[in-house]
């Protein structure tokens, strides 16, 4: 079993060091990287780079609850569990999308609880199924930020800047993306709503995270602008 990634941002290095104690003991193994203060984490805080974040919330300086509204503007996906003494952000923790409270001092149970769902929630989520070489691969959507067809081959363009080469016909991928924040722009081309930072009215395409402009077609125009749009709100609405 793949070990989940783990941040544990907490000002009192004794409290790190139970948190460490007890996910040593736990059924699920984990891969843990601690911080002492918001700012650190905030620092260094890559989209994707965590499964789960163990949360102070009572720290000096930036306390946790101001820092996870950051990290939701960077990362929506993210699982976070606030570990604390009190319940008073009840209401925030639920318009930031928190998993869980772990009220101090944690108990191994619920660590484990934790750990289980966080660990179920990642073998679940959206994936594309290709096979490249004669080998099956599952892609996680969140990874993706766009599709290329280039004659007969697909190029697939990945968050950490790789890209993934394969024979294929994107029409025949496209069903896999029903439902999901995806759209085409063009004929030759899928791109991931999440990734797009805006249209380029100048050029006619979308502007993506990478960098890469993505061309949209003309009779597509009227089609992108709503979609990204309609993505936007969407995201607004479910964040608060």
């Amino acid at each position: 079993m793949e070990p989940l990634r783990l941040a544990i941002c907490d000002d009192l290095p004794e409290e790190r060091e139970k948190l460490l104690c007890l996910l040593e003991q736990a059924p699920i193994p984990t891969v843990s990287t601690q911080f002492g203060n918001s700012e650190e984490l905030l620092k260094v805080f890559r989209l994707g780079d965590f499964d789960l974040l163990l949360m102070d919330i009572y720290m000096d300086g930036m306390t946790g609850a101001e820092a996870v509204k950051k990290i939701r503007e960077m990362d929506e996906q993210i699982s976070i569990a606030f570990t604390t003494t009190s319940t008073d952000h009840t209401l925030e923790s639920y318009r930031l999308s928190v998993l869980k409270y772990l009220e101090k001092p944690v108990r191994q149970k619920d660590v484990n609880d934790l750990l289980r769902l966080v660990q179920i929630q990642k073998e679940n989520i959206p994936r594309l199924v290709i096979q490249q070489n004669g080998k099956v691969q599952k892609i996680p959507l969140s990874e993706l930020l766009c599709l290329e067809q280039k004659a007969h081959h697909l190029i697939l363009s990945m968050r950490d800047g790789s890209t993934i080469q394969f024979y294929g016909k994107l029409s025949a991928l496209l069903p896999q993306l029903e439902g999901q924040p995806f759209f085409c722009p063009h004929k030759s081309y899928c791109v991931n709503l999440a990734f797009v930072c805006g249209i380029n009215k100048e050029y006619q395409c979308y502007q993506m995270a990478d960098g890469k402009k993505v061309p949209i077609s003309r009779p597509n125009r009227a089609k992108a602008k709503r979609a990204y749009e309609d993505f936007l709100f969407a995201r607004t609405r479910e964040m608060g």
